[in-house]
């Protein structure tokens, strides 16, 4: 049993581990080297944020709001800068903001999005357990998708199944993606369709032709002593007559290790270079105020003057990397502030680990006003500006939660997930509507998270999760299964439920088996750690 689309599995912030006793200060606010390691109060204070869009009414990136005014500028790839309109952006996108902070309120003066792989998808592989995960290839790199990847809406549901995920991606579809680069590749944030004019894949034969090039983000690999051809992220390219070469490149092997973006046209098989950028820098001027970054950690070096870490291919000095060393090939989010000599003095560091209460039902009631509505089941689920909100039945990602809210019907089927936080209380990280159309077979509940009591004995008992009781007394014995979706049965299930761990729970069809604080099971699976 596996609940459907970006329900699993799926990313919330979650662990946290403050880092201003590590080296970097002590928790008073003084360190070693001058910087202050407590959040900026008192005055304006310049904020610079590298994240992923999670949310709207203003713009929410990395959890945090920041505000859209008529003065902020918004950037979107190669088009013309926008005052004041974010109504391009989307979610998932990774976006870097320039910001002011005064005494809390964020007001962003600068956004600016630009994606890191497009070109034709060449290869496929569905993840072994979850088809609507997985991986596949653009311009030989690996992109990574989890639960927590956007898709653009012209994908289209080519699978014929409700909303659009993996399973509808499709060999040489064009695509563009952002994502964060990791060892193996990229994790993608957010996974958009490039049309043409005429609502075609996009294509890259005709140098001619602008914006119809190939590109990608990486390290450089090689440069040819000739200088004839420069690899990067693995890929080949051929120096064009008329490459353009920003940010002060100058083509030599000394550019072996430089994270850069590469354009190129297909021409006979050959990508022919037509720009090259670098985009590994980041100047003093950058090295100011609060900074953020959301992204999978590369690398930590805690034995250089300064220790730097390497994040989305941008190295950054910092006064103790010592602290992160635990976090290098996970997706985290950093905190802290530039001293005067520009070197970043951590603050925390946080572990982005995986949503462990997801539900899937039809709502019961709506409450405009909290904003808040109830499902069947009794769950009250109230989205935030934080929270990742879909409405697939009017195939919209730029919602604020009110908007989302104030569009549900009772009826409506939804998949939320989310995390405890410290409190026991549910913080919903992101809340879907599906098709109208999934809502004619789909009249069951599902409810997954950890198991908070249970009563009974082996023969007949149930159990509670989000304060709803599970009733077994339906669930036929080879329903009963373990985190490799194997049959266990009654007893040995029972077994470990002494162990209180996570749990989803699917209903049979019809509201006679999901009732306010009752689900009456047809199917039940314990969960493993990792979200199996």
């Amino acid at each position: 049993m596996k609940l459907s689309r970006q329900i699993r599995p799926i990313l919330g912030l979650t662990a946290m581990i403050s880092l201003a006793a590590c080296g970097g200060g002590s928790s008073g606010g003084g360190s070693a080297d001058g910087g202050n390691n407590n959040p900026p109060t008192g005055g304006p204070v310049g904020v610079t944020s590298i994240g992923s869009i999670t949310g709207f009414g203003s713009v929410f990136v990395n959890g945090t709001k920041y505000e859209v005014g008529a003065s902020t500028r918004i950037a979107i790839e190669d088009q013309p800068e926008m005052m004041g309109d974010d109504s391009a952006l989307r979610l998932g996108m990774k976006v870097r903001v320039t910001a002011i902070d005064d005494n809390g309120i964020r007001t962003a003066s600068f956004i600016e999005y630009d994606d890191d792989l497009t070109g034709p998808i060449e290869s496929i592989t569905p993840d072994g357990d979850d088809p609507t995960i997985g991986t596949f290839e653009v311009m030989s790199q690996t992109v990574a998708v989890d639960a927590n990847t956007a898709y653009d809406d012209d994908i289209g549901n080519n699978d014929g199944i409700a909303g659009i995920d993996f399973r509808d991606l499709q060999v040489d579809m064009v695509v563009e993606v952002s994502a964060f680069p990791t060892d193996n590749g990229y994790l993608a944030t957010r996974v958009d369709r490039e049309l043409d004019a005429f609502g075609n894949d996009a294509s890259f034969g005709d140098p001619r032709v602008d914006d119809d090039e190939v590109e990608v983000k990486g390290y450089v690999d090689n440069v040819a002593s000739d200088l004839s051809t420069i690899t990067v992220g693995g890929v080949l390219f051929v120096i064009g007559p008329n490459v353009i070469y920003e940010d002060g490149i100058v083509l030599s092997e000394d550019l072996v290790g430089a994270f850069v973006e590469a354009e190129a046209d297909i021409v006979g098989g050959d990508y022919i270079l037509v720009k090259l950028e670098r985009e590994d820098e980041f100047d003093l001027d950058d090295r100011n105020g609060e900074f953020e970054i959301e992204g999978v950690l590369e690398a930590v070096d805690s034995g250089s003057t300064p220790n730097t870490f390497t994040i989305n291919g941008i190295t950054i000095p910092v006064t103790n990397a010592a602290p992160l060393e635990a976090f290098v090939g996970m997706r985290v989010e950093i905190e802290g502030s530039f001293n005067a000599d520009g070197v970043l003095v951590l603050r925390e560091a946080h572990e982005e680990v995986e949503d462990n209460v997801r539900t899937e039902d039809l709502v019961a009631t709506v409450d405009t006003d909290a904003p808040s509505f109830t499902t069947r089941l009794g769950l009250v689920i109230a989205p935030t500006g934080q929270s990742r909100v879909e409405d697939d039945a009017t195939d919209s990602d730029h919602l604020t939660a009110s908007q989302f809210v104030g569009a549900l019907q009772p009826g409506d089927r939804i998949e939320a997930r989310g995390f405890e936080d410290g409190n026991g209380t549910v913080v919903w990280t992101g809340v879907e509507r599906e098709e109208l159309a999934a809502l004619n077979d789909d009249f069951e509940c599902e409810l997954r998270g950890p198991v908070e009591s249970f009563s009974g004995d082996a023969n007949a008992f149930s159990f509670v999760i989000q304060g709803v009781t599970v009733e077994t007394g339906r669930v036929q014995e080879d329903d009963f299964k373990d985190e490799n979706e194997l049959p266990i049965g009654r007893a040995m299930f029972w077994d470990r439920l002494q162990s209180l761990p996570e749990v989803e729970a699917e209903s049979f069809e019809g509201d006679a088996f999901c009732m306010t604080g009752i689900l009456d099971a047809r199917e039940l699976e314990i969960e493993g750690p990792d979200g199996s």
